[in-house]
């Protein structure tokens, strides 16, 4: 009950969201260096072809007033993706594509990718973003604008999270709340503190930082190469922040459960430092908090119905809990733009969650893999810091 009561009043006071480090829809721009410096926006592409368009005409159309170039590498696609690209190249000049490869040992995909694909960008400053991202004309004015003016040589942003379909709405959601909750900005942006969160839909480098911290080279293993720069950033001593973005870009991840699935299971196992402790941990933490109260009260009312005796005191406390946690996550979804009608299945969806680690945990664990557009991720170098404790 304190816990949520707690978030409640935080979020109402605004704390999850420090003005230094938000980039909103009505931020205006920070002034940028003069001259304006070069932009590359740099995008891996495997078989994307449902996003590439949208993704490469935001990155084209935004308000830059230096050079841009927008840099796509096709990785090995077979739905139609370099197809989309080399029509979009014969329409602006600005528009670079690159052929991928197989990535060869050691390499995963997306990291080897981008290595290829950032040694044809131009750029002062180099913009990877993923190809399901969707760019405000105005982003890379206030990304840019505050990386500089906050004189960091490296930043990431959360962006706004664009969900659909029903399974998206329940879960992708929750686990969004869960990554946040955990790591707040204060602590990510402070160089002493060990937590370090970046996120790969959205990172930004100035071009001698990148080279400093050793390129997608320095992390060509990592399934999670956003936190793993982040983490390096902070052992090199390169300024680093991250930034409550949806004034930047806007991205959906997954299409529906499948996807969902697929998706996290890739993701979450490392995310934790391929601990089994650490799962242990995290999800008996999001069971006792979310998961627990409703368990206790469908419990409580069941045995009340029957006429069985419980007190009073135990199920008031059981409402209240409920009660803060419906109300924390439809504020939550309803400060993000989401429906927050949807409250009513925050048990459904942190179920999931719960599950997602686990299935991620025995997949990636036992040495099965995760299967991610038709190549198989396995256990190999990276970690991450969701919330442990």
């Amino acid at each position: 009950v304190l816990m949520w009561a707690s978030a409640l009043l935080k979020m109402l006071r605004g704390d999850d969201q420090p003005p230094e480090f938000t980039l909103g829809a009505d931020t205006p721009p920070d002034p940028l260096p003069d001259p304006p410096p070069s932009l590359s926006v740099v995008v891996p592409a495997r078989n994307e072809a449902a996003n590439i368009e949208a993704c490469v005409r935001s990155a084209l159309a935004l308000d830059w007033p230096g050079p841009l170039q927008v840099v796509v590498v096709d990785d090995r696609s077979t739905d139609g993706t370099g197809d989309i690209l080399a029509r979009l190249a014969a329409e602006d000049a600005r528009l670079v594509v690159v052929e991928g490869a197989d990535p060869p040992a050691g390499w995963l995909g997306k990291p080897h990718a981008l290595h290829i694909a950032q040694q044809h960008a131009t750029g002062e400053w180099l913009w990877f973003v993923d190809a399901d991202v969707t760019l405000d004309p105005l982003g890379a004015r206030r990304l840019v604008g505050r990386t500089h003016l906050q004189d960091a040589g490296m930043s990431s942003g959360l962006g706004r999270l664009r969900v659909e379909s029903f399974w998206e709405r329940v879960v992708q959601t929750r686990i969004g709340a869960v990554i946040a909750g955990g790591n707040p900005l204060h602590e990510v942006n402070d160089p002493e503190h060990e937590r370090a969160l970046a996120n790969g839909q959205c990172l930004l480098f100035r071009r001698d930082a990148y080279d400093a911290l050793g390129g997608h080279e320095a992390i060509k293993g990592s399934v999670l190469d956003d936190v793993d720069f982040a983490k390096r950033a902070k052992a090199e001593g390169v300024p680093y922040r991250l930034y409550y973005a949806p004034g930047v870009f806007s991205c959906r991840m997954y299409t529906g459960l499948r996807e969902i699935w697929q998706g996290w299971t890739k993701n979450l196992f490392p995310a934790l430092s391929y601990s089994w402790i650490a799962t242990i941990i995290v999800t008996l933490l999001l069971f006792a908090s979310s998961l627990l109260p409703f368990v206790l009260l469908a419990k409580n009312l069941a045995l009340m119905a029957t006429g069985t005796s419980v007190p009073l005191v135990f199920v008031a406390l059981e409402v209240l809990a409920v009660a803060l946690i419906f109300a924390v996550d439809a504020i939550g979804h309803r400060v993000n733009g989401y429906r927050w009608g949807l409250f009513w299945t925050f048990p459904l969806g942190m179920s999931v969650v719960v599950l997602l680690f686990w299935n991620s945990a025995w997949r990636i664990g036992s040495g099965r893999g995760a299967v991610w557009k038709g190549r198989v991720v396995e256990a190999g170098g990276g970690g991450g810091n969701l919330p442990r404790s």
